[in-house]
């Protein structure tokens, strides 16, 4: 007998009645005077007139409480045994039904977080291991030989662009100079008396030419009024002759000294243009004189500090030979950023050098653009008045670009395999949507394959299926943090 009234109280359960209606049924439509009936309803049975009747139930708990009440024909007492849920007396329902669920008319409706998700560009915060180093650093070599007469720096000390830092002493180097000197002059000298003479002499045969000039003028009108004076017969024939040869002597006279003067102009532009590049080759020896000279001052190329000293007072110090160390004030941090965020870090954009509390402004002053390794050197240099010493180990931090795309919570990805998934929420139905992950920062997550707006399960509870019925906290949106029904309290409309 207890498994036949098992039986009818699961049957009642399909029927969608509760325990108060089943008894109501019992009672009220088939008891009878003198006659005994039944009924399946939900968990209920009658027996007798209808004066007395009993009930078995059910809790979510699937266990089963039987009670007895006597009462007017029509009415039955229930019997109960309390379930986790608060459902109050109810067949089935903890059979195979999740805690915290509820029942629709069709199954079982699973409580979800879900949120509206956008679309954006997905940054983090990048943190990279840099090291303070100079921005320059050279060993300056002496360009000449010499003995080290003066040293007017200590290591440690500060020094500006060009200010001598070794003197050295080279008496062959003056001599050098000397001798240059004296050469330049003497060509010089050259130069002015070649110059002076070929003016001289131009000038004279200049004169020559304009006396052979007029010479010849007056020839040829002297032989122009003697064939006048022949054609009236004033003249005789071997006058004109004469007068004809004259003029011929007057032009060969002329021609000779347009010769002489062209000779001279010849002279002028060669020999002057040699006396003139003998000057210049003079002019470049006594300058390279003067260069090897000052070489025995050995002077900083920038402005910095002197990091090392290679000689000493009194110590020969040969030509190309190195003298000292030089380190420049300004400071930089190398890193090597990874290779899919160098392009976003052009020269002069801006960085975070951060010490302890202590953070100093950066600006990328070298990108190499091209991967090493797997990733790009990039190189900062610090902006402010205030610098790390040299050494200083830090964080260089930016804030990087890792993907564009519909920002979902991480949480809310699901792995099966090769497929990733989201659930969305449609009409009240869980949505499976496979979605491609184009990056991931902290919480978030950037993908593709869904549309910005969807309404995303944040954490999808464990089992959750494709076309699932689903309820939403808070009228379809969920915001992080708050709560609603279904998350272990009773289901709308309390107990029956």
């Amino acid at each position: 007998m207890p498994l036949l009234l098992g039986g009818v109280g699961y049957v009642g359960y399909r029927l969608g009645q509760d325990d108060a209606g089943g008894a109501a049924s019992a009672g009220g439509g088939f008891g009878g005077a003198g006659g005994g009936s039944s009924r399946q309803g939900q968990g209920v049975s009658g027996q007798g007139s209808g004066t007395q009747g009993s009930r078995q139930g059910a809790g979510a708990n699937g266990q089963a409480g039987a009670g007895q009440a006597a009462g007017a024909p029509g009415s039955a007492a229930a019997g109960a045994s309390g379930a986790a849920s608060g459902t109050g007396s109810r067949r089935g329902t903890g059979q195979g039904q999740a805690a915290g669920g509820t029942r629709g008319g069709t199954g079982v409706v699973t409580p979800v977080q879900a949120a509206a998700v956008k679309e954006g560009t997905l940054r983090t915060e990048r943190r990279l291991t840099g090291t303070v180093a100079s921005s320059q650093e050279v060993t300056v070599s002496a360009r000449t030989s010499g003995t080290v007469t003066n040293i007017a720096v200590d290591v440690g000390g500060q020094v500006n662009a060009g200010q001598t830092v070794i003197s050295l002493n080279n008496s062959d180097l003056n001599t050098s100079v000397d001798s240059a000197r004296n050469a330049l002059e003497t060509a010089q000298v050259q130069l002015r008396t070649q110059t002076n003479s070929v003016q001289s002499g131009r000038a004279q045969l200049q004169q020559q030419v304009n006396a052979a000039q007029t010479a010849l003028n007056n020839a040829q009108q002297n032989l122009a009024a003697l064939q006048r004076l022949a054609a009236i017969g004033a003249a005789s024939r071997v006058e004109v002759s004469n007068q004809l040869a004259q003029v011929e002597a007057a032009r060969t006279t002329l021609t000779t000294a347009q010769a002489n003067l062209a000779e001279n102009t010849r002279a002028q532009t060669e020999g002057l243009a040699e006396a003139r590049l003998a000057v210049q080759r003079a002019q470049i020896t006594l300058n390279q004189a003067q260069q090897a000279a000052a070489a025995v001052h050995v002077t900083a190329p920038f402005a910095g500090q002197v990091t090392a000293l290679n000689v000493s007072e009194g110590q020969y110090l040969p030509a190309n030979s190195e003298a000292f160390t030089l380190v420049s004030g300004q400071r930089q941090v190398a890193v090597n950023v990874p290779a899919t965020e160098a392009s976003s870090l052009p020269v002069g954009a801006a960085l975070t050098f951060v010490v302890g509390q202590q953070k100093y402004p950066l600006k990328v002053s070298q990108n190499a653009g091209a991967p090493v390794g797997g990733s790009v050197p990039l190189v900062a240099r610090f902006v402010g008045t205030t610098l790390p010493a040299l050494g200083t180990v830090g964080s260089v931090v930016y804030n990087a670009k890792v993907a564009t795309g519909v920002l979902v919570p991480s949480t809310a990805l699901q792995v099966d395999g090769d497929q990733t998934y989201v659930f969305t929420v449609e009409n009240g139905k869980a949505q499976q949507q496979e979605v491609t992950v184009l990056g991931q920062a902290g919480t978030q997550s950037a993908v593709g394959g869904i549309e910005a707006g969807a309404q995303v399960i944040s954490q999808p509870p464990t089992g959750l299926l494709d076309g699932a019925s689903v309820t939403t906290a808070s009228a379809g949106t969920w915001q992080q943090g708050a709560s609603g029904p279904g998350a272990g309290g009773p289901p709308p409309g309390g107990a029956p």
